[in-house]
């Protein structure tokens, strides 16, 4: 799939090619969405599917336009093909009204973009171009998808129009426009602009790439970019010597929306409710802990911190209101697994609800559990009677929302958000 997008592309004679990976957070949420601690995150692409968005920009002589492309399989190869274009608005008043739109997370973009450097404003409305966009990341999949696409236009508009640097021809911007302004801009799109709850570990992982030990330390209250401190980004893999994560991801099919899960958990924090602020302690405590058994490649007690966090998220999430915690789906797929000896973990890759989940299992044994994994899920959607005598608890029509659910094996992003 990746020659495919990248053949593709290229040949429409880009001037600017960027990609923006995935994400896993590994113990989570802990990054000021709720609770402004530490924890380890990782930027990923898939084997097959990248999971990534793709972006191109290119000057035209007609009038500037947006391109959305979607990738289709047809007879085993994958084929790119246009999903739908428009002319771009330019009309800085407008920019926000068009926050329902499918092309929502563009507009708010630019609109914070203008905000953040004046000289933009010029150059944005006084050239004509093609901005072009394909994303692999399963819409609401708990991957990051939003904060990738975000990150991507962020990136690729700063590049095009060479804001990276501060210089004299625009005084006033406060900061050169690197990675890390840009996970801030890329915050203030989603929790600003467009009223999203959310943190600042997506943006962050992803714009930096690679797996990380990142601080959120007073980063709370969501203030301005220059008034609280900048996430401290530790990269470990390097470090700890850490190729690879042997983990696969499942990907339920079953849609969610993290801003209202965080919605609800944020006010509940801010309003210093015991159980949750007694949650995020105990997630805090295992997430520093978490990075001595990344250190040492032990993957059994990294496990038991994953299990750790799956068990104090069900009961956050539980007492926040939530019937079935982190999600029917989610614990469905968990339980589904997590008797294999092989499997040390099974914990979600983002806010609960639906998205997705993944398993942390024996470095040798990948390919095996995902088999595994996969030929248990299919029972259980063709044979009614193998799910109710070995699911009792759940209902039957959990079946027909797992029937879109994908699997994923990946490696770690190097780059994070990147030109090609």
């Amino acid at each position: 799939m990746l020659d495919t997008i990248k053949n593709f592309i290229e040949r429409l004679n880009p001037d600017i090619f960027v990609q923006a990976p995935a994400r896993i957070n590994l113990i989570n949420p802990l990054d000021a969405v709720e609770g402004d601690y530490w924890m380890p995150s990782v930027a990923i692409n898939g084997i097959e599917n990248p999971l990534s968005t793709f972006l191109y920009i290119k000057k035209i002589n007609k009038k500037s336009k947006i391109c959305k492309y979607k990738v289709i399989k047809k007879q085993q190869k994958y084929e790119v093909e246009l999903d739908f274009e428009e002319y771009l608005v330019k009309n800085i008043q407008n920019l926000l009204y068009h926050e329902k739109s499918r092309l929502k997370l563009f507009y708010a973009s630019v609109y914070r973009l203008l905000k953040t450097n004046s000289h933009y404003k010029s150059v944005f409305l006084n050239q004509n171009i093609e901005i072009g966009i394909i994303t692999t990341i399963p819409k609401q999949s708990g991957l990051g998808g939003s904060a990738s696409i975000i990150i991507a236009f962020l990136y690729g508009l700063v590049q095009y129009f060479k804001l990276e640097e501060k210089d004299s021809n625009y005084k006033e911007a406060f900061f050169p426009i690197n990675k890390d302004i840009i996970a801030e801009i890329a915050a203030k799109v989603e929790d600003k602009d467009l009223k999203i709850t959310a943190g600042y570990s997506d943006r962050y992982i992803i714009s930096r790439g690679g797996l990380c030990f990142i601080s959120y330390v007073g980063k709370l209250y969501h203030r301005p970019i220059g008034m609280e401190p900048l996430a401290i980004c530790d990269r470990i893999d390097g470090l700890y010597g850490i190729n690879q994560l042997p983990i696969i991801i499942c990907y339920s099919g079953v849609l969610h929306d993290s801003g209202l899960v965080h919605e609800k958990l944020r006010n509940l924090y801010l309003q210093k409710d015991e159980i949750i602020i007694q949650g995020f302690l105990k997630l805090a405590e295992i997430s520093w802990k978490s990075r001595f058994a990344l250190m040492n490649h032990d993957w059994k007690l990294l496990g038991k911190y994953f299990q750790n966090n799956t068990e104090i998220m069900n009961k956050i999430m539980h007492h926040a209101g939530f019937k079935h915690g982190i999600g029917l789906a989610n614990n469905f797929l968990i339980d589904l697994i997590i008797d294999e000896t092989d499997v040390y973990a099974v914990k979600l890759t983002g806010a609960g609800g639906g998205g997705s989940v993944f398993a942390l299992v024996h470095p040798g044994k990948l390919d095996y559990i995902l088999k595994k994994w996969q030929e248990r899920l299919r029972m259980v959607i063709r044979d009614e009677n193998n799910f109710k005598s070995n699911f009792p608890s759940y209902p039957l029509e959990l079946r027909k929302q797992l029937k879109n659910a994908q699997f994923f094996k990946t490696v770690i992003d190097m780059c994070g958000v990147q030109k090609l």
